[in-house]
């Protein structure tokens, strides 16, 4: 059983508290911690707050004596092509979120058509996805964690606001 999922946290760099709704765990060894903060003023939060474990510290039970936290299992799919069911499209599996609530869904990175653009990532329902067998795209998760976990991000994957933008970095 998860540790985290239906507590209540704080995040020790921000203050920001929620409850841990969710986790995302990728291919390269990353996972990080959904928190839902409070309504504020009887207006729903919708958005969800993502931090590393190390970022954390549980502060009461929450809301974890109230609900089924899930097993933890294996994500079977990392790596591998999938192909979801519905709409045929395919690509390699490098992320999971598991909900408290909602399916399990796993991302899977589709490759553009076009080689100067960028590939996409869509999140889908595990259900929807199957293993295309015998795929020459099949990757090893340990063959692309570093000595540090990581992750996926593009420019898309920051706020608005966010103060150094990666062109920055870039130069």
């Amino acid at each position: 059983m998860n540790a985290i999922l239906g507590k209540n946290c704080r995040d020790i760099v921000s203050g920001f508290e929620g409850i841990c709704i969710s986790y995302i765990e990728f291919l390269y060894g990353c996972r990080e911690y959904g928190l839902q903060g409070k309504a504020e003023d009887n207006k729903r939060r919708d958005r969800i707050d993502y931090f590393f474990e190390k970022q954390l510290e549980i502060l009461d039970e929450g809301i974890s004596g109230k609900v089924d936290i899930p097993e933890e299992t294996e994500p079977v799919l990392f790596g591998k092509e999938c192909r979801d069911k519905v709409t045929g499209e395919k690509g390699i599996c490098v992320g999971r979120v598991v909900f408290l609530f909602n399916s399990n869904q796993y991302i899977i990175e589709i490759p553009s058509s076009d080689p100067d653009k960028s590939s996409r990532r869509e999140y889908y329902d595990e259900g929807r996805l199957e293993v295309v067998e015998k795929s020459p795209k099949e990757i090893d998760p340990e063959s692309v964690q570093g000595s540090r976990p990581g992750g996926i991000l593009r420019d898309g994957d920051y706020p608005e606001d966010f103060k150094l933008q990666l062109s920055d970095l870039r130069r």
